[in-house]
């Protein structure tokens, strides 16, 4: 057992202590968070000394380590452009511990990230959950697989149609996507009884249709989020709208069909079309209206370390203080399946808490002092 005390926790939902304090147990989970808490004799103290005790933060959408900082086109492993549906892919394989942006996150207070594949292809493959800390991926895992990348719009229109084979419009994407999806179902219905018949597309898709893991979708304009959703419905599968740049357009449309949001990067230039409406407007109007919303960086499009800075931008746009720091902790969390192991400072969470001098959201000068993950030390200042 081990406490921190004398720390200003606050975690966005029913924590917001001015002078309070962890017990964390040798498993790595938190026992107890009180008002100037007292630990029991004999057990290890860190005095955080009024400094901040925030959940670890975890950006929903990133490609950190698949695509390595300062290195070449061969270290970028993204994109699989060879074929418009590359469901059997995992992020899994292609992820680089020593990327450097993983630790740059790590000592900004990012301690998790969906790592997915990236938007060239209709459907680009599976995506995974790890902690930000590690020198190997089976050390990093959280969850293997947690997510199915699929794409709309320009993306996959740009590089398949580019090389003169389907898709080349956006109808063709939707026809992809619907083809593979209903491919995917009479699969399930009558699986490969010889070697002969296995398709290791369909296998993966398989985790989709059986409820496994949900369509992480790619897509900005509100033309594009509503056909993907009208194309998926019939499957009955779960959906998750990544980028969702005109999602608050269609605010009603996305409460009807009952789908959480990852919006960003939204601080980068709008460098196509697609992106003309972007801004931290449209995070603030979704959470204002209820709808489960988080804050990605899409790292390395904006780099992952900022993620901190990213919600605190959204205040300016009119989001809470405290729906700004969920949205990068535990709608992030809920999102990709983990809410029951971090993302909040309540009791029987994994210790993923990151000390920090000053609120992050409100102040640029704050620094992290130290990060813990699952109650373990894994970065202190200088």
């Amino acid at each position: 057992m081990w406490a921190i005390v004398n720390a200003r926790l606050w975690d966005g939902q029913s924590v917001d202590i001015e002078r309070g304090g962890l017990l964390i147990d040798d498993a790595g989970i938190i026992r107890a968070v009180e008002s100037d808490y007292t630990p029991p004799a004999g057990v290890s103290v860190v005095d955080a000394g009024g400094s901040w005790i925030l959940p670890g933060m975890i950006d929903a959408h990133s490609h950190v380590g698949l695509s390595t900082s300062g290195e070449t086109l061969g270290s970028q492993d993204v994109n699989e452009t060879s074929d418009p549906v590359t469901a059997d892919l995992r992020a899994l394989d292609g992820i680089n511990p020593r990327d450097p942006a993983i630790h740059e996150a790590l000592r900004n207070g990012v301690t998790t990230a969906f790592i997915t594949m990236g938007s060239a292809n209709v459907i680009g493959g599976i995506g995974s959950v790890i902690h930000l800390h590690g020198s190997t991926v089976e050390e990093m895992v959280m969850v293997a697989a947690a997510g199915m990348k699929v794409a709309m719009g320009e993306n996959p229109i740009r590089v398949h149609g580019g090389q003169h084979r389907r898709p080349g419009s956006r109808p063709a994407v939707a026809a992809v996507l619907r083809e593979w999806l209903e491919r995917a179902r009479r699969y399930q219905l009558e699986p490969p009884q010889k070697l002969s018949e296995y398709n290791p597309k369909l296998e993966a898709l398989g985790l989709v249709m059986r409820g496994d893991i949900p369509l992480r979708i790619h897509s900005h304009r509100a033309d594009d989020i509503l056909t993907a959703l009208r194309t998926v419905a019939p499957y009955k599968v779960r959906a998750v709208i990544d980028h969702g740049t005109e999602a608050d357009l269609i605010i009603e449309d996305i409460r009807r069909y009952g789908v959480p949001v990852v919006t960003g990067p939204s601080f980068s230039a709008r460098s196509k079309a697609e992106l003309r409406h972007k801004g931290f407007w449209t995070p603030a109007r979704l959470a204002e209206s209820g709808i489960t919303v988080a804050i990605a960086s899409d790292h390395p499009v904006v780099p992952s370390e900022y993620l901190a800075l990213y919600a605190g931008v959204a205040t300016r746009h009119g989001m809470s203080m405290n729906d700004a720091l969920k949205a990068v902790t535990v709608h992030p969390a809920t999102i990709l399946g983990i809410h029951d192991r971090v993302g909040a400072l309540a009791p029987g969470r994994e210790a993923d808490v990151v000390l920090w001098s000053d609120n992050p959201l409100t102040s640029i000068q704050a620094r992290v002092q130290k990060v813990w993950i699952g109650g373990h030390g894994v970065y202190e200042s200088a």
